[in-house]
């Protein structure tokens, strides 16, 4: 929460940045046979620290390439959501992983601070279990928010972001 104040919010080209992303993360990952793929990406201008939702987003592409075995990819999606009641327009960022997923049970607790899957795991994973507090914490501070759920195949784990996005300008002569 701390290092990026209000006033350091700009406008931010999520296309733009989930490319950057999507790059970083398959030139680290390309020898292991992984890859991240970008299935749809509509352009989409949030406000915020482009910064601090770099690295939110960046850590959920790269914690899904950790758990995606070789031969399969993390897969990226950003598409635009109106929502008519309040005319608010979002960008949901949409991740999907190949790794095992998460179990039910781990739901409740997966985005506390220091919380890990699997008391099993070893030091070797490279993970402290405060990743996705961050994440959480960062899409907050935007104004958006941030679900988990198992994919419907079975295999994998889906993260979705919702961020709000910049009001639209209306068309000349258009009441605004």
């Amino acid at each position: 929460e701390s290092g990026t104040a209000d006033r350091d919010f700009a406008p931010i080209e999520l296309d733009a940045l989930l490319r950057e992303i999507a790059d970083d993360v398959n030139f680290e990952c390309s020898n292991r046979g992984q890859e991240v793929v970008l299935l749809q990406l509509e352009p989409a201008v949030a406000v915020g620290s482009r910064e601090l939702l770099r690295q939110a987003i960046e850590n959920v592409v790269r914690n899904g390439a950790w758990y995606t075995p070789p031969g399969t990819a993390v897969e990226i999606s950003l598409m635009i959501c109106a929502d008519p009641p309040g005319n608010r327009r979002d960008a949901l960022i949409h991740i999907r992983d190949h790794g095992p997923g998460v179990p039910e049970e781990a739901f409740p607790r997966i985005l506390e601070p220091f919380f890990r899957v699997s008391e099993a795991r070893d030091r070797t994973s490279g993970g402290t279990g405060i990743g996705l507090a961050i994440t959480q914490q960062a899409v907050k501070r935007h104004g958006g928010t941030i679900s988990l759920h198992n994919a419907t195949a079975g295999q994998g784990l889906v993260v979705d972001i919702r961020l709000p996005l910049i009001p639209a300008k209306p068309a000349p002569g258009q009441p605004g």
